[in-house]
């Protein structure tokens, strides 16, 4: 999807004697969620409030000099759910106009496809909302380095993992239950049929030490080629999955007809590897863009424990490849993207697995500033092999400088037998109103 046009004040402050750049914008916002008593009563779905800050210093005409990054996002819901995100925070370097080097928590710009449609392969999600997933990058260390003939390397390579943080699951071992305040969270079942009987589900989740989590590696590499109208990356990066897997072993209790679910996290690397082609030329844009997913680990999966519990856990390949075209000026963006899935997925025999995000999905978006005052949006998905839809429109109305009116739609259409990724999130619909203060 396009950058997000959020109507957030940058500013531009340059020093003459360092010509270095530092753009600073944020926002706060508050938004209601359930305008109409049917839509949008879903606990945690109902109100939020969000703040936004993001600073980024560049070395603007400089050649050689440091640079650095800090975007950090958070968000309390209805429930009292705090929740929080370090998209990128690092420090670099550059030696001259041909290499540099960034430490800290970064955004690999490496797949389009990954990026657009926010599978999350390559870096994490904030998942604040599934609507707009948006990034948060990988703490390690990249390098890059630039050729005179336009051919770009570059390398990424780390020894700390830290995964998706939302949507957060309570645990509460004493009560042995798992819960969330997160609309979006996906919660294992807390009763089963057994037989014919409803029987609760115990749960007893045995989580490793934080040591234990995070001494993980991720080792990746980047050739492309740059010029003024082209751009091209090939990669390819071993890297522990994004969101956490889970073990379960279930025993049935038919004595205290109860069934207690053993849940073991697990940390499983996979290869993701691609290629993006990027075509620019004034204000219009093409991509084409390709992404492969081959789990390291293919575990055995307890047929009954995912029956009962709802925790889908086997692995499985992905492919896909997408394209799409946009133009951006001032008063205006809009496009075309395109997505499919190549790997195979059968839901009966692919049943112990989460099904695919997307499969042979197109989107339209588009924005327009209709004076200093009004603009509107909308952004609609359709995944036309199992009828998902996704539509977001909204209407910004500029009452000062810094403050701003909001008020939009968010809808979920899913296909009528509930087998998708998305029927899990039907009701998280909304008709909203809101009010957001940028500030520098």
């Amino acid at each position: 999807m396009w950058k997000k046009y959020t109507g957030i004040i940058i500013i531009s402050i340059v020093s003459s004697k360092l010509s270095a750049v530092t753009n600073t914008n944020g926002y706060f916002e508050t938004q209601l969620n359930q305008f109409h008593s049917s839509i949008g009563n879903v606990p945690g779905n109902k109100s939020f409030a969000e703040l936004f800050f993001d600073t980024h210093k560049k070395l603007g005409d400089k050649k050689v000099g440091f640079e650095n990054r800090f975007t950090v996002a958070g968000r309390v819901n209805d429930q009292s759910l705090i929740m929080y995100s370090l998209q990128e925070a690092y420090l670099g370097y550059h030696f001259n106009l041909q290499t540099s080097l960034k430490v800290g928590r970064i955004i690999l710009p490496w797949s389009e496809v990954d990026s657009v449609w926010g599978f999350g392969k390559v870096n994490n999600r904030r998942n604040f909302n599934f609507f707009d997933p948006q990034h948060e990058g990988l703490i390690g260390v990249h390098l890059e380095h630039k050729s005179g003939s336009g051919i770009r390397y570059r390398a990424f390579v780390s020894g700390l993992y830290v995964p998706e943080t939302n949507p957060k699951l309570d645990i509460n071992n004493s009560k042995k239950t798992i819960s969330s305040r997160h609309p979006w969270a996906d919660v294992p079942a807390s009763k089963a049929d057994v037989q014919g009987t409803i029987m609760p589900i115990r749960y007893d989740v045995d989580y490793p030490s934080v040591t234990d989590v995070i001494y993980r590696y991720s080792v990746g590499a980047n050739i492309g080629y740059e010029s003024e109208h082209w751009s091209m990356d090939n990669f390819i990066i071993r890297k522990p999955e994004n969101q956490i897997s889970a073990d379960v072993e279930v025993n049935v209790d038919f004595i205290s007809q109860v069934v207690n679910a053993s849940v073991t996290p697990s940390f499983y690397y996979h290869d993701v590897y691609g290629s993006t082609l990027v075509y620019k030329n004034l204000k219009t844009r093409m991509y084409l863009s390709g992404m492969a997913i081959r789990p390291n680990t293919y575990p055995d999966v307890n047929e009954e424990a995912t029956r009962y519990t709802e925790i889908k856990s086997k692995k499985r390949r992905e492919d896909y490849v997408g394209g799409g075209i946009s133009q951006v000026s001032t008063n205006y963006a809009y496009g075309l993207n395109y997505v499919a899935r190549l790997s195979p997925y059968d839901r009966l025999s692919d049943e112990l697995s989460v099904d695919p995000r997307w499969n042979q999905t197109i989107n339209l978006f588009g924005k327009r500033k209709m004076n200093d005052k009004w603009s509107i949006s909308g952004d609609v998905k359709f995944d036309m092999l199992t009828f998902d839809r996704l539509l977001m429109m909204r209407v910004d109305y500029s009452v000062t400088k810094t403050f701003r009116l909001l008020a939009g739609v968010q809808m979920i259409g899913t296909p009528d037998d509930g087998k998708s990724y998305w029927s899990a999130y039907t009701n998280n619909d909304s008709i909203y109103g809101g009010l957001r203060y940028a500030y520098e």
